[in-house]
């Protein structure tokens, strides 16, 4: 086992072996003490004897006898009180040392419970008790904090293709490089399988950032495995997260270092490797089917309202008569503008009732987590820009960025207006459905403040011209509900 790697890893000095059976000091030898007792003992008996003999004799050598047994008395009082001090200090000194051993034992189970025994990072469990604990300091001190949360790209492939036995090598080696690259001041661990994570005490978002650069450039620069077969060169894909500017408890925080892990992950998988300067539309339509899978996994809700407005949208680009490109790109930003909802949390994401302040704060970042996710993509780019801004208002007064009029990309404005009629259309788990025509009067009331009054008039003639059974097909992506009117 690597020592250095070790004691780094576990974020503390190493624990004192405790004192085997055969190396203990050996208790001080009781001969002395029983002769002492002995004593004790014979000068007793004869004061006993003395006394006797007493009775019997006059009052005067009586006097002297009882003066004569006095000394002997203090004697033994003086011999006893030193045994039973001896005694104390002796049964104090093994407990001293009994002590020291349960808590060199205690410290060595805690440290068993607290290390990945692969790599000899700490594992999760330390890494969430150590997170909230620097968490709890840096919010009491008013200083950054920041993680790293880093996934071994591919390890199952290599596994497969070499054999778990080198797949535990190269998680070794990365544990290493991961561990020489973090320092003394930052902690790293093991999260299960290809899952690791670095906690960064005192450091803001750029060093954080940078540590990344390191590690990145350190496997680059040569392989983690090398035989008479192969030089395997290890990839890995790294989010990063922190406190204040990354949230403001530990879920939040992870949930963005995720999310940026998931788009740098997306990006390493060669997404942007583009043939002759065009995009491949399939493997763009690829991506995009993967990532609403995802989402579709995280909640179903959400991908079924995505498809739905998807369909409507692209029905309004084209009679818009935008470009082929355009549409294109209305329809994936549509199809993905909820993506950022994979790093919400599932208490708010899923909850049945009307969101708290708070929680439309939350609710709220999905948009900029959307961005963050398909921004690295480079046939995403525009859609990513799209998906950035569709919760922004004709007049000013939307979020996250307060975008106006023409600031806002015209696919953003166009979606907003069919995602506003999906969402007042589709029944929600505290409301009912609202009718189509009410939510056609209130799109057109908000003509002008919250939408774009020219794709207003586009929306609505498309909307009023299209037969039940082309609307019928657009929703067949979504739940059957009947809408009621209100």
């Amino acid at each position: 086992m690597d020592t250095h790697m070790a004691e780094k890893a576990r974020g503390r000095p190493s624990a004192v072996a405790a004192p085997s059976a055969g190396t203990a000091d050996a208790p001080d030898h009781p001969g002395s003490a029983v002769w002492i007792a002995r004593l004790a003992w014979l000068v007793a008996v004869v004061a006993a004897l003395g006394a006797l003999l007493m009775v019997r004799m006059s009052s005067t050598q009586a006097t002297v006898l009882v003066a004569a047994q006095i000394p002997g008395i203090v004697a033994l009082g003086v011999v006893v009180d030193v045994l039973m001090r001896k005694s104390h200090v002796r049964i104090h000194r093994e407990r001293e040392k009994a002590l020291q051993v349960w808590l060199t034992k205690q410290s060595e189970l805690e440290e068993i419970a607290t290390r990945d025994d692969l790599t000899q990072l700490q594992n999760r469990r330390f890494f969430y008790q150590r997170f909230q604990e620097e968490l709890e300091r840096a919010a009491s001190t008013r200083r950054s904090l920041s993680i790293a949360m880093i996934d071994v790209d591919d390890l199952k492939l290599l596994n497969d293709e070499f054999g778990h036995q080198v797949g535990d090598v190269i998680l070794r080696q990365f544990a290493r490089i991961l561990n020489r690259q973090a320092g003394d001041d930052f902690v790293t661990a093991r999260l299960g399988g290809d899952e690791f994570a670095v906690i960064m005490p005192d450091t803001d978002r750029r060093t954080a950032e940078q540590l990344s650069w390191k590690i990145w450039d350190e496997l680059a620069a040569g392989p983690v495995f090398e035989s008479e077969h192969a030089s395997i060169y290890l990839g890995v894909s790294i989010g990063v997260g922190g406190y204040p500017w990354g949230g403001s408890d530990l879920e939040e925080i992870i949930h963005w270092a995720d999310t940026k892990l998931y788009a740098n992950k997306l990006e390493r998988k060669g997404f942007k490797q583009i043939q002759d300067l065009k995009t491949d539309n399939r493997l763009a339509s690829a991506v995009v089917e993967v990532l609403s899978t995802a989402l579709d996994v995280r909640d179903r809700m959400t991908h079924r309202h995505a498809r739905r407005v998807a369909r409507m949208a692209v029905a309004v680009a084209r009679d818009l008569q935008l470009t082929d490109d355009e549409v294109l790109e209305i329809e994936f930003a549509a199809s993905l503008h909820d993506i950022g909802k994979i790093g919400v949390t599932d208490n708010i994401l899923r909850k049945s009732a009307p969101l708290d302040d708070e929680e439309w704060k939350e609710m709220r970042r999905h948009s900029e987590l959307g961005y963050e996710i398909l921004k690295g993509i480079d046939f995403l780019k525009n859609a990513a820009e799209i998906v950035y801004a569709h919760h922004e208002r004709f007049d000013g007064k939307g979020y996250p960025r307060g975008l106006a009029g023409e600031e806002i990309p015209r696919g953003s404005r166009l979606f907003a207006i069919v995602d506003a009629y999906d969402a007042m259309t589709s029944r929600r788990p505290y409301r009912a459905a609202s009718s189509r025509e009410w939510a056609c009067e209130e799109i057109e009331r908000n003509s002008g403040t919250q939408f774009d009054p020219f794709l207003v008039e586009a929306f609505l003639k498309v909307i009023r011209r299209s037969s039940e059974e082309e609307l019928s097909e657009w929703h067949d992506a979504g739940s059957s509900i009947q809408p009621v009117t209100r």
